[in-house]
């Protein structure tokens, strides 16, 4: 038996004393949000569409969290999915917006206006930005900051893919490094674009909506009083050439004015293309391609170029070969020659290829074992104000092994141990483990739990600057002599179905600790006339939380989603709580639709509690309510007409110090042919 510590013991006792003091307050306003969920919920119980699509959406198939494909409510792993019915819900203009209502992510401080910065969304109190979750397109690894609203040239946002080019989102949680290596310390998102269909299918769709932005401070804007603009354009069209052959092909158009102090406007053309092919019963191909053009007035142009193909063998139903590969490259020219934060080219992309192998021994055992190669290049310039130059050009390689079984165990028990192998061309070899378990308790009751351990390498920008580069009003020096970040997570749930599943209710616990974490602290010094800051290890940091989540599935005129998430956290360095980590987050998706007269309307309620903006806690963003609604008509089949309000309430988002955008509207057609 492990002894816990007695600091281990005072943090959990900490964070209970910390929820029951929350939830002290705040009890009658969430008790009140569930009983109407529930009662409104009951009243649809006898409705016979009530079971269907509760087990329609448990036999969902999702792949991401074990590399294999599993019915929803058979996933051994903690995993939550997204689909199309989940995202038109929302008023959701990115990627960003759409994961908001999942517990354990926060993105409450960013806008949802294409283009802007998205650099401080969390996982876990672990931040997307920095590496420590990992973002897949379609499987494969992402890379790309402006078009996506990541930070800086070395960057990776989650906006990668504009939101009508995607079918659904798979949430891993957990340390997920014995599968997908590093960056994937906190878990992984896996955006997976639209399929090829079956028979001839279009779609188009075009939105216009305008926005005002909230002062900053004493500062505001220099169009104050008047709105800004955005406007989305997308079309669609895909069928089968033959028995054997399908294509899909999707261009997409956003455009924006940005929320800073001056209207900048961006825009992004996208184009993705898909080509599927089913040889014979046993091999299937793929070719998929996508482009991408961003620009932003102020001299920001960025391009990017993804090409990835693959095969699938199945020369009997116990086995599976799959052997894939892509290229991706990201091109980018950041500001101008003198430009006061620096002038930035040049490229970053992947280049890896896969295999891997799915032995279905019986039916309670499957072995996976695969191999990856990847190559991570870089290649550009940083050009500071003060005439320095900061030249960047590595290629970063990693080699591969993975090993997992997934055994069940008298029915009703599930082990998942997984083991993977990573080779780092920096850092040498490490060996990452996890071990995840599902038991059910009964057709409706599931417990899922699981320990991994995780690594993360440093980025670009930590890692491999030789000169201090210019970041907002301060210097930041690479450092490399940095140690690779490492972790160890735990997390264990337990998921009840209701009402002939028709309510879902979600309660889980979550803890990484997490060993030399990179943090940029200040120098003491001056660079060029403004403070000079420098990446280090801190001995320490950690995380830990309780999710909630309750849906409903009752009908198809009803449906509603409440989630909260406690998180608390300290460097244990300095006893400090980690910045941008609010301890509250609380969200409420209510949905309901007059099928008979073709109306609808949707909302979200989110709560975000304050959340310290410095190391030493004593500047913080303020507790603050947003309100979004939508309401839709069908104008017949094949056509829908939507208008949508943001931030109905004009919150300035408790960040004063900061612009926002203030509150939002949009008018959005969309037909299908």
């Amino acid at each position: 038996m492990i002894k816990q510590t007695t600091s281990a013991k005072y943090q959990q006792s900490s964070m209970i004393a910390g929820i029951c003091d929350y939830m002290g307050k705040g009890i009658s306003t969430i008790v009140a949000v569930i009983v109407v969920v529930l009662a409104a919920s009951v009243a649809f119980a006898g409705d016979d569409e009530a079971e269907k699509k509760g087990t329609t959406r448990l036999k969902d198939i999702v792949v991401t969290g074990t590399r294999t494909p599993h019915a929803l409510k058979d996933v051994p792993v903690e995993t939550v999915l997204i689909n199309r019915e989940d995202i038109e819900k929302t008023n959701a203009q990115n990627a960003m917006d759409i994961l908001k209502n999942i517990p354990g992510i926060d993105t409450s401080l960013h806008d949802d206006v294409f283009g802007t910065y998205t650099w401080r969304a969390k996982l876990r109190g672990l931040n997307f930005n920095n590496g420590y979750g990992l973002i897949l397109i379609d499987g494969q690894r992402a890379m790309g900051c402006g078009q996506s609203g990541g930070m800086g040239e070395y960057g990776t946002g989650l906006n990668q893919i504009p939101v009508d080019m995607i079918e659904r989102i798979e949430v891993v949680k957990g340390p997920s490094s014995a599968l997908y290596g590093s960056d994937a310390m906190a878990g992984v998102i896996n955006i997976i674009t639209k399929k090829t269909p079956k028979k001839a299918t279009g779609s188009a769709g075009a939105s216009y909506g305008w926005y005002k932005i909230k002062d900053k401070g004493e500062t505001k804007p220099t169009d104050d009083g008047q709105s800004r603009n955005f406007s989305k354009n997308y079309v669609s069209y895909g069928d089968k050439i033959s028995d054997s052959f399908g294509y899909l092909l999707h261009y997409n158009y956003d455009s924006a004015e940005d929320i800073r102090n001056d209207p900048i406007k961006s825009y992004r053309h996208s184009f993705m293309g898909k080509l599927d092919a089913e040889l014979n019963e046993s091999i299937d191909l793929y070719l998929k391609s996508e482009v991408s053009d961003y620009e932003k007035a102020d001299s920001r142009e960025e391009e990017s170029y993804r090409v990835s193909a693959g095969i699938d063998f199945r020369p009997t139903d116990d086995h599976l070969f799959s052997l894939k590969g892509y290229t991706y490259t990201w091109d980018f020219t950041h500001g101008y020659p003198g430009y006061s934060y620096g002038y930035k080219y040049g490229d970053v992309g992947y280049d890896q290829a896969e295999i891997q192998y799915t032995w279905y021994s019986s039916d309670w055992n499957a072995l996976t074992l695969g191999g990856e190669v990847q190559e991570q290049g870089i290649n550009y310039v940083i050009e500071n104000a003060d005439g320095s130059i900061v030249n960047v050009k590595e290629d970063v390689d990693t080699s591969s092994l993975y090993v997992q079984d997934e055994l069940t165990l008298f029915e009703d028990l599930t082990i998942v141990a997984g083991l993977r192998y990573d080779d780092h061309s920096t850092f040498g070899s490490e060996v990452n483990p996890k071990l995840s378990l599902m038991y059910k308790f009964s057709e409706d009751t599931t417990l899922r739990a699981s320990v991994g351990k995780a690594f993360k390498s440093p980025t670009i920008r930590q890692l491999y600057y030789d000169t201090p580069y210019r970041h907002g009003n301060y210097y930041n020096q690479s450092n490399p002599d940095l140690k690779p970040e490492k972790a160890v997570g735990y997390s264990a749930s337990i998921e009840q179905w209701l009402f002939n599943q028709g309510i879902m209710v979600n309660l889980g616990y979550f803890r990484n600790d997490v060993e030399n974490m990179v943090v940029s602290e200040d120098t003491g010094t001056m660079y060029d006339g403004l403070p000079l800051r420098e990446y280090r290890n801190v001995e320490e940091a950690w995380a830990q939380g309780v999710e909630f989540m309750c849906r409903t599935y009752f009908a198809e005129e009803f449906s509603a989603s409440l989630s909260y998430t406690y998180t608390d956290s300290e460097n244990k360095e300095t006893g400090k709580e980690l910045t941008y980590t609010p301890k509250h987050v609380l969200s409420f998706l209510p949905s309901y639709e007059l099928e008979k007269y073709g109306l609808g309307t949707s909302a979200t309620v989110s709560y975000i509690g304050k959340q310290y903006t410095n190391s030493d806690n004593t500047d913080e963003i303020d507790a603050h309510t947003v309100v979004d609604a939508k309401i839709y008509k069908n104008l017949s089949d094949k056509a829908k007409l939507s208008f949508e309000a943001d931030n109905i309430f004009d919150s300035d988002k408790g960040d004063e110090e900061n612009f926002r955008t203030g509150r939002t509207f949009a008018v959005k057609l969309d037909v299908t042919f």
